[in-house]
């Protein structure tokens, strides 16, 4: 399963990290100082995620530079709602169901390829239209639909599930404590709300949006290419 990451994370890096962990949880003679080594693997683990470039940065640097702030705010909460998900899915036997039920994996994968390539053409054929003013919408039907929309990419967004259901997974072993595996959804809700803030902060200033505001076809068009094609290379058989 490592195989799929060989476009967002480099699987050899997580193969290592994961002999790593292990090899110090077996050598390690305090619980708690077990629990601690999980945690902190579990932060470096989401951490590359969260950097790394894809989906999830595309649509909320994108809401940044076209709408407003705020609206990339919601986007970014949107996102780091769908990583709690996922997270909490993990820590509670995702890796296991998907690897007993090869089929449901597809499925996911296909929903998620089909929902990449529907907002990257919607982003493409949108290239030449003028940026939205930033109060044209009502902030409440905005923020909620922003909301939405960030939290609809992460939870169909392959790169996510196949992360949070191989390496991140493997991570969670049987005698893990309950207090454990609820501290590390915590860090993931807590690196993902981090990053996404200053995602969003950084590409909302007036600077980002004047640059975007030249070359708009440009980059909208370049953005819906790459969804189209992280979409496409889901649903194309191996």
């Amino acid at each position: 399963m490592y195989g799929d990451l060989d476009v967002y994370v480099d699987a050899s890096v997580v193969t290592h990290f994961y002999a790593i962990f292990h090899l110090l949880r077996e050598n390690g003679s305090s619980m708690a100082a077990n629990e601690m080594l999980f945690l902190s693997s579990i932060a470096s683990l989401y951490l590359m995620l969260a950097i790394s470039p894809g989906p999830n940065f595309l649509v909320i640097t994108a809401t940044a530079i076209s709408q407003s702030r705020r609206q990339a705010l919601c986007v970014g909460l949107g996102v780091s709602t769908a990583s709690v998900v996922w997270a909490s899915l993990a820590a509670v036997g995702l890796g296991v169901v998907l690897g007993q039920y090869h089929w449901a994996q597809q499925l996911l994968r296909a929903i998620g390829g089909v929902y990449l390539v529907y907002i990257g053409i919607r982003m493409f054929h949108g290239a030449d239209r003028p940026i939205t003013q930033r109060d044209q919408a009502p902030a409440m039907q905005g923020s909620w639909q922003a909301y939405r929309y960030g939290l609809a990419t992460n939870l169909t967004n392959p790169k996510t599930l196949v992360f949070f259901s191989s390496a991140f997974a493997t991570l969670f072993t049987p005698n893990l404590a309950l207090w454990a595996k609820a501290a590390a959804v915590l860090v993931v809700a807590a690196i993902s709300l981090t990053l996404n803030t200053v995602i969003a902060n950084a590409f909302s200033a007036d600077a980002a949006r004047k640059r975007y505001a030249t070359a708009k076809p440009i980059i909208d068009r370049l953005t819906g290419g790459l969804l189209i094609f992280f979409g496409a290379r889901l649903l194309l058989p191996k």
